[in-house]
């Protein structure tokens, strides 16, 4: 498995937590919309331990492999989503947001 995470590292602006989160939420279901996606999930931090870097929020993309990643990427739907991102996420974070590719490695009981 291939896991791409947006780490959006800051918090929300003044009064818009609500309208960020629901725009985030809407990014979930955007991403569904990338071929050979297996997932999309949204992962919201809530407690910090003393020094962890401030994360406000992670999107983990996951596909099987590397090269169905790259080719997502690659695809003009990223550019429509990343307009909509900036359109509807951004405004309403006030923070930097930073991508990693994971290559992953699972157990399972």
């Amino acid at each position: 498995m291939f896991i791409r995470c947006a780490y959006l590292i800051g918090k929300p602006v003044a009064g818009k937590a609500d309208a960020l989160r629901e725009n985030l939420l809407k990014s979930l279901k955007m991403y569904m919309a990338f071929e050979k996606i297996r997932s999309a999930k949204l992962l919201t931090g809530k407690d910090f331990e003393d020094g962890a870097p401030e994360i406000y929020a992670t999107l983990e993309l996951c596909f099987d492999n590397e090269a169905d990643l790259l080719a997502a990427l690659a695809t003009p739907y990223r550019q429509e989503f990343r307009a909509f991102f900036a359109a509807n996420v951004m405004p309403n974070f006030d923070g930097i947001v930073k991508h990693i590719n994971q290559d992953v490695a699972e157990e399972k009981p």
